[in-house]
Order: C-alpha cells, then structure tokens, then sequence
C-alpha cells in the first residue's frame, strides 16, 4: 500500500515541471458550471470552441443564438452584451467587454481566443486567406489495465462438458483491449465540409475474420453551404436541434447548471455528425431552402440501422413474429454483443419550416419515426409507456419573443394517443446587474420522441412536469450569485419508483475573484421519489442528497496555476444515511505561447457506498471526455500533458492511476477486473493544416 502512496506522489511531483489543454481550459469551465453532459455533447462544445478559434465570432453583429455558442456565458451576460451594443454601438475593442455589466477579467479571459471586433488588418486578411481551406486529422488510442476478464483464453480441457466451454466462448472478446479513434475534416472558405470518424471500443474486433470491414463503427458526411435558394445540403449523417428540443435535438444542449438563467436552447437546425455515439444520429441526406426573406425550412429523409435486441413472440400473427428493444452501450466485443448488431431498421423523416423577423422567430415541425421490426414498451410497470417506435408521427411549434428585458419562448409538441409536450420560459432582466428565468414544463406520460432532448429532470422528455426559477446576481464583476430552484412531479411510475411522485432540487453558487485568487462556494440538494426498502410497489420513500463543495484556485503567473477542492456529500433515504467526501489537488503550467501546457491531479475519496459518490470533471485529450463518479474509498492521480513540436501538430497525452485499498475485484462476469489498481492511458495526436 506504501508503494502506491508513492507512486501517487512521484507523479505529483514530476507535474512540476511539466506540463496539458489547448488555447483554453475548457474543462475547468464544464466543471465551474457542472454541466453534466453524455459526452457527445462535450465533444460538441469542444469542437465548436476549436472553430471558432480559427474563425473568430464576431460581437458587434453576431445575434443570441450565435452567441450561444459561448455556452459559458449564461443568458443574461448575452443580453446584457446585446443591450450595451444596442445603446453604445459596436465594440472597438475586446476591452471593452469589460465596461458590460456581469462580465469580469476571468469572463473576458475565457472569451478572447473566440471572438472579434470584426476589424481586419493586412496580417488578419493574410491569415483569413491562409486558413480558407482547413484540414484536420486525429488519431486517438486508450487501453485501460488490469484487462478484464472477456481477454482471457480458454482451453477446452478446463470444461466438463462442450456447452460450457461454448457458452464461455460466446462471451470472450474478439479484439485487443486498445479503443481506437481516427478522424479526418477539410472545410473549405466554410462553403464545403467533408468529414469521417473511425471508431473501434476496446475489444471489438479490427480488421480480422470477426470485422472484415476494418474498423467497427463509421460515420461520414459531405457539407455544401450556398447563397439564394439552396441554403445548405448534407448527405451523411448528421443531426437535429429544433425548437426547444421536444421533438428532435441531438448532441449539445444546456439544462440545470450553476449557470441559474441559461436555459434557453438555441439550435443549429440541422448539423453535420461526427463523433462516435454509434446510434444516437440520423443517415441519410438533409437540405436547408430559403423560400422568401426571413422564411427557411429544412427536410430530411433518414434510413439506417440501429442495435438491439430482437426478441421472437409466441404469436400466430405473421405481422407480429418479432419485436425488439433498443441497445445502446455500441459495444460489440464478443459473440453476443455482436448479434445485436444493427439488428433494426430505422426510418425517419422531417420537415421544420421558420419565420424569422426582427421581433420574433415562430417555427413549425414535423417529424416521423418507425422502427422495424417495432420495439416492445417492457413488462415492469415503469415500462408501460416506453416507445414502440411504430410509425410515430409529432408535430410542434415553438416561439421566441423579446421586448424592453423581457423575452418568451417555448415549444408545444403532439404526439399518438392524445400525448402532449410543452415547455415555456420567461427571462427578464430589469437591469444589468440582475437577471431571472423561470420555466414551466409539461410533458405527458404519453408523449414519446426517440430524438427529444427538452429541458427536464430526466432525458426522455416524457412523464413529468416541473417549475424551474433561477437568479443570476452580479454584485460586481468580482462576485457572482446563481440560484435555482425547481420542483417536479411525475405522473407514472419510473424506474425505482413505482408510483407517482414529488421531487425539488436546488442549488446556490457563489464565486467571488480577488486578484490572483479565485473562490467557490456550492452548495446543492435533491430530493426524488423511489421505492422504500421493503420493495412494496405502493411503498415510496424520498432519497435526499446533499453536497457542499468548496474551491479556491490561485494564479501566480501566466504559466502556473494551483486549485484545491473540498467536496462533501451526504445521502439519505428512510433510516439509511451515508456520507462522502472528497479532496484534490491540481498544479497546472501552461508554456509561453502556449507550446506546452500540462495538468498533474491528486485525489483522496472516501464514500459509504455508490449511493453518495462524487463526480470530479478531468482534463484529458482534446475532444475527449471524462467526468467519473468517485466511490468506495481510494486515491487517484493523474497527468495530462500536451505539446506542439511544430506548427500544426499537436501531441497528447493522458495517464491515470487509481487505487482502492478495500477492492478485491470489480465488475461481474466477462467485465471482472481483479485488483483494487486501475490504470487509464490515452494518446492523442492532431494534424491541422
């Protein structure tokens, strides 16, 4: 155990003099804000954040949507940058941003690699002209140590019978325990954009007899942007963000965060897909026309096929032999995790048709699904609303409106069976200094959209309704105050509650700067409806969860900085109470011209059990994500460097050691891993010319 120790503080101290992320510490603003994604969505913001790197955003004509993008900045800065731009006309300089009431230094600091005046200079042109046509390349390679126990060989002779050693087959993994990511983009004078990602999990085979075709997952897309009529086409895969989210949004969206008045979605219509969530996008070909000013609309037609599990009924409907359920893991390392592969057919279309004035946006969509063979809603009570996903057709409308501070929007969507969705939101700011949002949201148990994403408790967009209020209070540009409440109920039973019930949860945030040093204070509780232990379906408890964090961060120079922070968390529910608590240390450098960055961590844990772990956002590759729940009792360090020898190239690297003193072994079945050590390696190289 002292060996370990050891390690932990060799690492710790070779961090000195060393160094980790690109242009700007992203992670520590997905962190700040808690904004808890499903790892597509960070690799969104990351790769939005990159563009706008090389094409700065600029302020004095972008508009609320556009400035969205800056998803770090919650509504009311936005507004209040729009209202300054409104009265005192354009920014000369980016300076100035510091004159917009609720924008600090840090603010500015977080923004400036990202946005422009719009002026352009003979060196500006140059660069303009040398970066029209932009490629880009990634290659990605992570292995995680001890292997598990799906790598292990078996000899026929350790079995008593033949089906035995055949079942134990079916479960090993056909492929090396090394997860492989390749990417490639060109874009050129931002009119054409050709992209593919390869992608293969740790276990799935790679060009052998078991993946023939190379690499386990693809997805490309071509991208052709134009002037007049045809706006834009794309012909791939590609994604939808519409309205507010109830019928169709895929990849990044904001919800419940320290950013207490951010709710607001604002989409991109359609977008190209490139990432590697292997079920969560659409294929086929999308196209985006302007049919008079101010008025667009956007069609898709989508066919491909998705994983699950195909189960055969006891029927003697010939119509009615099969149905299945959706499996969304993407994993296909052995036998029958690949019988699940690309086991339904999908078929989607869209169509969303908007007005755009100065005053107001008004949009109307449609959007069709259906699943071959369809899909089973599930026998446990919680189920009985779940999707079919058989010819499913939604409409919406949604709606954006402003006027002297105070700004409306919303979204109401109809679905089969009598089903109905809304939600809508109201966001004032009386004055530059104070801005508040509240959001009321209705989502019947019988509306279901396979693609919605609107803001809620859960994901699924269905079987709840909740009233949301947030305050966002700038005392000065030095303290901050955000404040949420909400408070939901659901109308049918849901997994691990089987019926109906009231939850809330809130959260206060303070961060105060004071010269070098920067503060946080959180503090967060939730309480939800689940079952009671005795497992009497009529029988509902309230699980609470209480955290309070604590952080401090302090500058020294512009190469070196230090964060600290003290987590502490405490569940309960009946007679039940445990608690959590955590503690690290961060020593991050960043090189002059920012040749070399790196970031070393040192982490202490300790939880009763899984139901009060702690989430802990870690720097790693660029594009990557990593936000790992902490429980049980151990040490974790890591280091992540990165390094540009020359122009263009850019070299990551990420190593991650963890260490549970009272673990014998984890996981069940073919993902055992024995030991209570694991270790994380990933290594990242990234070509942009």
């Amino acid at each position: 155990m002292v060996r370990h120790y050891f390690m932990a503080g060799f690492l710790f101290l070779c961090s000195l003099g060393l160094p980790a992320q690109e242009l700007l510490d992203v992670e520590k603003l997905l962190d700040l804000n808690e904004a808890f994604f499903d790892g597509e969505g960070d690799e969104e913001v990351l790769a939005t954040l990159t563009e706008l790197a090389a094409t700065p955003l600029n302020i004095n004509t972008a508009g609320f949507d556009s400035l969205k993008m800056l998803w770090f900045l919650s509504d009311s800065q936005i507004d209040n940058m729009l209202a300054f731009r409104k009265r005192y006309g354009g920014f000369l300089h980016l300076n100035e941003l510091l004159l917009v009431t609720g924008i600090g230094k840090r603010d500015l600091e977080y923004i400036r690699p990202f946005v422009t005046t719009g002026g352009i200079g003979v060196r500006e042109r140059l660069q303009t002209i040398r970066r029209s046509t932009v490629r880009e390349g990634i290659v990605r390679l992570r292995m995680n140590l001890p292997k598990q126990e799906g790598y292990k060989r078996y000899d026929p002779a350790d079995f008593t019978t033949e089906e035995q050693y055949r079942k134990k087959q079916e479960t090993r993994y056909w492929g090396i325990p090394l997860g492989t990511v390749v990417k490639y983009k060109v874009q050129w004078n931002k009119r054409f954009q050709m992209g593919i990602a390869l992608e293969n999990d740790a276990g799935e085979p790679c060009f052998t007899r078991y993946q023939k075709g190379g690499f386990d997952f693809v997805a490309a897309h071509i991208e052709w942007r134009g002037v007049g009529l045809l706006q834009r086409l794309i012909i791939g895969d590609f994604r939808i963000q519409w309205g507010q989210g109830l019928l169709g949004w895929g990849g990044f969206s904001s919800g419940k965060s320290a950013m207490a008045v951010g709710n607001e979605r604002a989409g991109k219509g359609i977008v190209p897909y490139s990432s590697t969530d292997e079920n969560n996008f659409l294929r086929g070909a999308a196209v985006d026309v302007r049919l008079a000013p101010g008025v667009t609309a956007e069609l898709f037609l989508s066919r491909k096929r998705t994983d699950g599990n195909v189960l055969q009924l006891d029927t003697l409907a010939e119509e009615e032999l099969e149905t299945a359920s959706l499996y969304a893991s993407g994993y296909h390392r052995n036998e029958r995790e690949l019988e699940k592969k690309y086991a339904l057919r999908e078929t989607t279309a869209g169509i969303s048709a908007e007005w755009n004035s100065a005053r107001a946006r008004v949009g109307v969509n449609a959007l069709y699904y259906d699943f071959t063979p369809p899909l089973t809603p599930g026998e446990r009570i919680y189920q009985q609303y779940n999707d079919d996903g058989k010819r499913r057709l939604l409409f919406s409308i949604d709606y954006k409106t402003g006027w002297k501070g105070v700004y409306l929007y919303g979204e109401t969507a109809v679905g089969p069976g009598r089903g109905y969705a809304t939600v809508n939101g109201l966001r004032f700011s009386p004055g530059s200094r104070l801005a508040a949002n509240a959001v009321y949201r209705r989502y019947d148990k019988r509306y279901i959209s396979r693609y919605a994403g609107g803001f809620g408790e859960y994901s699924n967009t269905s079987n709840e309704e909740g009233f949301f209020g947030g305050l966002d209070l700038s005392l000065s540009p030095h303290l901050k105050i955000n404040v949420y409440y909400d408070r939901f109920r659901f109308f049918a039973p849901r997994y691990r509650a089987y019926t109906p019930g009231w939850g809330s949860e809130m959260l206060a945030n303070l961060v105060w700067e004071c010269g070098r040093w920067e503060y946080l204070f959180r503090y967060k509780r939730e309480s939800k409806p689940e079952n009671g232990k005795s497992g009497t379906p009529l029988q509902i408890a309230l699980r609470k969860k209480s955290e309070f964090r604590y952080q401090a961060a302090y500058r020294y120079n512009s190469c070196w900085e230090w964060r600290g922070r003290f987590h502490y968390s405490r569940y309960a529910k009946e007679a039940v109470s445990e608690n959590g608590f955590l503690l690290y240390q961060d020593i991050i450098y960043s090189a002059p011209k920012e040749k070399m960055k790196g970031q070393l961590r040192l982490v202490w844990f300790k939880t009763d059990s899984y139901n009060s772990r702690i989430y802990a956002y870690e720097n790693t590759v660029l594009y990557g994500y990593a936000f790992p729940a902490l429980y049980g009792k151990g040490v974790r360090t890591y280091l992540n460097l990165n390094w540009k020898p020359w122009q263009g190239v850019t070299c990551y690297a990420k190593a991650g050691y963890t260490f549970y003193p009272d673990m014998e072994y984890s996981g069940s079945s073919y993902t055992r891993t024995e030991g209570g050590e694991r270790w994380d390696f990933t290594v990242q190289v990234r070509f942009r010319w």
